[in-house]
């Protein structure tokens, strides 16, 4: 009889501690840190991602254009494999009978790429072997105006040792006799780079196709 009195006491005891056993308490939401001006992975002044404050339009980033020079293929000219990744067009230009094809190579790196005007017709000229006294300093081009566009003529004639061997074998032999037309197309995408080379006499009858290419430039 005592020992059903006393379990029956201390079940009573140990319900009665369950019962007053305080609730835990629960966790305060979790504080979101500042975002810092420039997020993590974005350039400097990049437009913000997400969502605007409220009453505010929200920005995005500026499309980039994808304008590009245009022209319209002389007659007789077939384009051609570009011979490297760097060359955007590539044409053979043939010769009067007899005479091996020239060949025009289109180059386009992107806005504020390829270098300056004169570096690039400094080294166009340097190619061919000096003849008699030394070539202006820069040498001497032409501008012209098309659609809006100013556009960098030069020409030179002579000894060409320029040309581009395959990487690790010896350089081409150099030719004589040979030619180069140049045109540099300026733009508000960066410049465009136009060069004519082959033998002398296919160079001379091909002036007028590259005048007509010439003319043909323009922006969208």
């Amino acid at each position: 009889m005592h020992k059903h009195i006393a379990l029956t006491i201390s079940l009573a005891l140990a319900a009665a501690c369950r019962n007053s056993a305080p609730e835990p308490t629960p966790l305060p939401p979790p504080t979101t840190a500042a975002q810092p001006s420039s997020p993590q992975g974005l350039p400097p002044n990049h437009p913000p991602m997400g969502h605007a404050p409220a009453g505010q339009p929200a920005m995005e980033a500026p499309a980039q254009p994808a304008r590009e020079l245009r022209w319209t293929d002389p007659v007789g000219w077939r384009r051609t494999q570009p011979s490297s990744s760097m060359r955007r067009a590539q044409y053979a230009v043939p010769g009067p009978a007899g005479s091996e094809d020239a060949e025009v190579a289109v180059f386009y790196f992107g806005a504020g790429q390829g270098g300056s005007v004169d570096d690039n017709v400094r080294r166009w000229h340097g190619q061919f072997a000096q003849e008699g006294a030394a070539p202006a300093e820069p040498p001497p081009t032409t501008d012209r105006t098309v659609h809006g566009l100013r556009v960098h003529l030069t020409e030179r004639f002579g000894r060409f040792g320029g040309a581009m061997g395959m990487p690790g074998a010896a350089p081409p032999p150099s030719r004589e006799n040979w030619g180069m037309l140049g045109a540099i197309v300026e733009t508000d995408q960066g410049p465009w780079f136009f060069k004519m080379t082959g033998p002398r006499a296919t160079v001379e009858a091909a002036r007028a196709r590259f005048d007509d290419l010439v003319a043909s430039f323009q922006m969208p």
